[in-house]
Formats: structure tokens, sequence, C-alpha cells
């Protein structure tokens, strides 16, 4: 007989012996936690994070295109996610950027997420969510926000934001509010200068046990340690100290640092290292000084976006994503408290599909959090795992083994011989031994062979990996496999330990179409060029053996302080031969900072991969067509646009928004010569002001508030 117990309730009875014994979990099962039309986002070009938990509820949040409200949002128990759907609007406007979420204890959360300069909240007062928060401030444009929350409910909000004054320069800004109390000023914390400008990227926030308030940030900087990463502490939200924890050219500090405490207070912050290879590195002050940073990855492949928790053990998780074969894979690693780091470890499998943007949190419990998107539904779509739950050693110690995961064969598979492995763990107290069994079935297959290994002894805690001997699929494209791996108690031949449930992983494999497109060559914009305006386009390729016909081209560009978030696609309907290649012009992309953007090109409809590329960009203010003696002179007061004609001439005067969309026509037609002015009367926002004449062409750029 067995018995069946919560995690929060081991941790109880154990309370005594946490400091000598570790508690021993698994990772379940990858849960499908949204299903809209369109593709949802976590969190992933801010140091936020768009997964939360107290010690009863999770709270996952993402922005999402099917819907005029954006922001969407789940709650859910711990251990009971919910089944897809398209969550709660938590929004009232149609576009958002990332989305970051925090919980305090008593079943409360709080959401951030800005758009068009402006910076917004929500929250969840344990039944439902409440009402959309403006935190607009004139002048601010701000961007990139992170929140926090304390065990009282009270929230703790960094940003950035610009000003035009004396020059275009960043800061950080900060304002916080305890529970159904006020907000206190949005306050300049970091303000460098105009002689010392500083590009501040997407400040991360958390909270020490005592309530020390910490920030960090990637930094660029023209007059001192560039490529750098920022800290930033205080200990009452009023009194702030910061510093540069890195030497020069040692962040790539385009992608967002993520930042946590452990229980003892020591802080942790993970970034990517610069130059490239870009791996993940995490630099801690253990011990009451910065020590060395540690690299976590070891990969030849691109890595991105990186995310930090710490657990109520001490324990410390960071996770990113990486390209680990056809499409990015999850990865993580753990620092037990007091130890040295882990290995890197996939969280989700090399299967095919893109998964990508982890956020990682823990609860009250102990447990590890960790939410995504993924498109192995066929759409992008947020995933949800967790560590911990219903699993364990009794007070007996009694035996667990456990397989905790399926490594091949799973997700879109290939032709050809495979060989099937997985992991098994020993969750008991003692030094255990079992073997395993793989089971494949589907077209064709009546797989059952014992693994390669023979009788496997683990440690207490120990994870290993298993292998089986091959397989071949028979089927043709389309068919879908059961594979089921069932670890058993040696020598009894049992799956009858303390918690049988957790003997049992299941996972399905499909054979893949013979159809892959994929963006082989960007011509716009290159890696590492600087691009004021372009037109993106990438050449896609046929790399499958089957003809792709009906399929979309994307190409997204990560927004900046100022500058829109970018997406396009078009359709293609012309059948695509293996091997050949079709150009895709996407519409005009206009830049508005002095920053560094990302484009991402993929497909849809077919099957392909991610193509990435990196770029930096700077304000397009125009370009005069042909030179002129006599200028007009196009000038900017407030709304007001000015300009002079030397003499009589054709004039065009039109005012774009900051996608592209002629928003007013102001003039079209003959002027006389001399002084003109016109008004703009238009919604706050960020316009362009182009003028034409037969002999000028001029392009200004105008904010109004």
């Amino acid at each position: 007989m067995t018995r069946r117990k919560v995690l929060a309730t081991l941790f109880i009875i154990t309370g005594l012996m946490l400091a000598t014994s570790p508690v021993f979990a698994q990772w379940h099962t990858d849960t499908r936690i949204s299903n809209t039309a369109s593709s949802s986002y976590s969190a992933y070009n801010s140091g936020a994070w768009s997964i939360a938990a107290d010690n009863a509820d999770v709270y996952i949040v993402w922005r999402d295109q099917s819907f005029t409200q954006y922001v969407r949002g789940v709650v859910f128990p711990i251990g009971t996610p919910p089944a897809p759907g398209s969550g709660t609007a938590l929004s009232t406007g149609s576009v958002s950027y990332d989305v970051g979420v925090a919980a305090g204890d008593n079943t409360n959360a709080h959401v951030v997420w800005d758009y068009s300069s402006h910076q917004y909240y929500n929250g969840y007062n344990g039944s439902s969510w409440g009402s959309e928060y403006d935190h607009f401030y004139t002048g601010d444009n701000m961007r990139a926000q992170s929140i926090a929350n304390n065990s009282a409910g009270t929230s703790f909000i960094v940003t950035t934001g610009t000003w035009n004054n004396p020059a275009f320069v960043y800061r950080i800004r900060y304002r916080e509010r305890s529970a159904g109390g006020s907000w206190t000023p949005m306050t300049d914390i970091w303000a460098p200068p105009s002689t010392d400008y500083h590009y501040f990227v997407a400040p991360s926030i958390c909270l020490t046990p005592t309530g020390t308030r910490h920030i960090s940030m990637g930094i660029y900087r023209t007059a001192g340690p560039s490529y750098t990463i920022g800290h930033m502490w205080s200990p009452n939200g009023t009194s702030w100290s910061s510093e540069y924890v890195l030497p020069a050219n040692s962040a790539y500090h385009v992608y967002p640092t993520s930042i946590c405490s452990d229980k003892n207070g020591n802080i942790f912050i993970a970034y990517l290292s610069y130059p490239s290879p870009y791996q993940v590195r995490v630099i801690d002050n253990v011990g009451g000084s910065w020590n060395a940073p540690v690299t976590i990855s070891n990969s030849t492949t691109s890595i991105s976006y990186v995310s930090i928790c710490s657990d109520t053990f001490g324990n410390v998780w960071v996770g990113w994503d990486q390209a680990g074969g056809a499409a990015n894979e999850i990865f993580y690693a753990m620092r037990p408290a007091g130890g040295p780091w882990g290995t890197p470890q996939p969280l989700t499998a090399n299967d095919g599909y893109t998964s990508r943007y982890i956020n990682l949190t823990a609860d009250k419990n102990g447990n590890v959090h960790a939410s995504w998107t993924d498109n192995r539904d066929g759409n992008y779509e947020i995933y949800y795992n967790w560590f911990g739950g219903s699993s364990g050693p009794g007070p007996g110690g009694e035996r667990d083994l456990a397989c905790t995961r399926i490594l091949q064969p799973v997700g879109k598979i290939q032709k050809g011989t495979i060989e099937p492995k997985a992991v098994i763990a020993n969750l008991g107290e003692e030094i255990d031994s079992g073997y395993a069994k793989c089971f494949i079935t589907g077209p064709g297959a009546n797989y059952n062979k014992g693994n390669k290994e023979g009788i496997v002894y683990l440690d207490p805690g120990q994870e290993k990996e298993i292998t089986f001997p091959d397989w071949e699929p028979s089927g043709v494209p389309g068919d879908q496999y059961r594979v089921e791996v069932v670890v058993y108690l040696w020598p009894e031949k049992t799956i009858a330990d303390y918690d049988s449930t957790n003997n049992t992983k299941v996972a399905y494999a499909t054979i893949a179409s013979g159809t892959e497109v994929v963006a082989t060559t960007v011509v716009r914009p290159e890696e590492g060029s600087t691009v004021d305006k372009m037109k993106p386009a990438a050449y896609f390729t046929n790399i499958g053996t089957d003809p792709a016909v009906n399929f979309y081209c994307h190409a997204d560009i990560t927004p900046g302080p100022t500058t829109a978030e970018y997406m396009d696609s078009v359709g293609v309907s012309d059948t695509l031969q293996p091997g050949d290649s079709t150009l895709i012009e996407f519409k005009d992309w206009i830049c508005l900072d002095e920053a560094p953007f990302t484009a991402e090109f993929y497909v849809t409809g077919v099957d392909g991969a991610l193509r990435i590329v990196n770029f930096n960009g700077t304000p397009w203010t125009g370009i005069a067509e042909k030179p002129y003696l006599y200028a007009p002179g196009l000038s900017i007061s407030g709304t007001n646009i000015n300009f002079t004609l030397p003499k009589a001439a054709s004039v065009s005067l039109k005012v774009y928004d900051a996608t592209g969309k002629l928003v007013s026509t102001l003039l079209e037609g003959s002027a006389a010569q001399g002084n003109h002015s016109y008004n703009l009367s238009a919604h706050s926002g960020v316009y362009f002001v182009k003028l034409v004449t037969p002999d000028y062409s001029a392009v200004r750029k105008v904010v109004i508030f």
C-alpha cells in the first residue's frame, strides 16, 4: 500500500531535518495554458517575470494578439493547472509590451506592463482582477518595467524613463505602494547627466528577507564602463546606492538581466556574457562582496533571455533558451544552497519545436514554477511546468523511483534509426536500484525493450540518463506514436513504491512532414549593423523533401524605449519546391531610438525554425533627396510645424505615426514664398512630419504629450 501526500505537508513533517536532509522532488508534465487564435508570449524583453506564486496559487500572465485586450492572465491552485484557454483580460488596450507579475501572501498579486510610453498596473484581490491603472507621467516614455511584492502585498516597481532636455537621456525610475494604500511619487533613482549617456536595459527588481530593494540592469555607457551590469540597492525605497559590478565589455547588455535574493539575503544576478559566443553567467555577493562570475551554460549556439529565482531552501535556479537542434529549447541549472552550480539540464525536449522565453519563480512551499512560449501545438502558446509536488520519501524512508523525463523520441521525429532515451531518478532517502522498460506503440510499432544499462544504482536524489535499443519508425509523415517509459524496483520487479504514479512517464512523437521552410539568408538587417529605417527582408528556403504551399513568412522586431514593436507577415500561396528559395520583403521599420534591437524571422503553416539577428538602431531623421542651397528649413516648435520657402513651390506636408500610417495631410498643393506654420492636432504619441518640395525632402520627429 502506498501513501500520498502533497509536498507542502511533507515540509511541515520534516521541518527539523531541512538543514541536513534534502527534499527530493521532480519536474511534472508540461502543461499548455493558453489556447488562442494568435501568438501568446511570456515576458522576455524585460527584467520582469510573467509567472508568480504564493503559498496557495500560481499566477501566469502573457500578451496575446488574438484579442482587442492584449494582456491576459490565469490564476490556479498549486498542482492543478487549468485546461488551456484564453485567460482573463487584464488590460483595456489593444497593444502591450512585456507583462510582469508578482505575488504576496493571502492570494494577492499585481501585474505591470507598458505601451506607448505609458505604464499600466492591475491587481488580483483573491477572487478577481481589478481595473487597469495608468502610471503615465508627461515626458517619461516609460518602458521595460519589473515588479516585486513582499508578503504583505506591497508592490515595488522599477522602470526606465527618458527625457528630451537637455539631451535624450535614460534614467531608472521607481515607486511603491502598500496593499490598499497610495502610490509614492515616481522617483528618479539613477539619472546620469547628459554628458554621461547611459542606455539602461530592462531593470529587474527583487527583495531580500529584510526588505532591502535590489535592482540590476544592463548598461551601455559613453563615458565609462560599457557593456556592463549595474546594481542598485535601498533599505527603504528613498535612499539609493548604485554601482557597476562588472568591468567594461563583460555583459551583452542588449538582453535583460534577472536578479534574485536567497533566504539569507545573498544577491544573484543572471546575464549574458560578452563578446560572442554569449553564455549564461551568474554573479553573486555571497560572503559580502561580489564574487567572480560563474559561467553556467556551455553552448556553441545562440543563447538568449535568462530568468533566475531562489526557493525557500536557498537553492538558486536559472533558466534560458538556446538552439538545441532544429529549434530553440529551454535549459536550466540549479545551485544547491551553499554548493556549486550544477550542469545545465534540458527542461523541454529537443523535439523540433520552438520553446523560448522561460520565466522562473518559487512559492512559499519550496516548489519551483516555470512558464514559457512554445509552438509544439502549431501556434505559439504559453506552457507551464513545476518542480515539486506529490512525491517524496515518507518519515520511514520508503523507496521512491521515478521516470522524470523522456528525451527521445518526442515531438517531431525523422524517419530513420532513433535511440530512445529517458531520465530516471531516486526520490528516496537511501541508495536504491532499478531498471526501466520503454514501450512504443503506433502505426507499425509494437516496441517493448529494457534499458541497455541493465540494473541502475542511484544515490538519494540522483538522476541518470538511460538508453534503450534502437527503434525505427515505419510510418509516414504525420503518423503519431505513443512512448511510455516505466521504471521498476529491483529486485522486486514492481512499481509499488512510495508513489507509484511517478514511475511511469508518457510522451508522443510524430513523424515530421517533409516540408520545412527557414530563413536561410537575412538580407536586412545584417548582424551587428546600425539601421535607422529599412524594409526587413530575407530569403526563405524549403530545406525539406516535399513542396511547401500556403504558408506565412513572419518578421518581428523587439520594441525600443519609444520605437513601436514591429510585426509583419507575408503569405506565400505559390508552391515552393524543395531546395528553392523566395525573397520576402516586409513593410518599413522606422527606428526612434539609439538602442539595440533583435529581429526574428520564422514561418507558420509549415514546419520551420526561428532565425535571429541582433542589430543596433539609430533614430531616423530623414535624408534630403537633393541638396538645395535655399532649404525650406523644416522645424518643430511644440505642436507647430514651421518652414520657409525661398520661392513659390508645390508642397506636400504630411504627418505619420510611429508605424508609418498616414495621420494627417496638412498641405498638399501650391504655397507662396515666405514663412509658413501649421498646427498639429493629435493624441499624445510620437509622430513624423514629412515635407516634400520639388527640390527638397525632410522628415522631423515630434512628440506630443
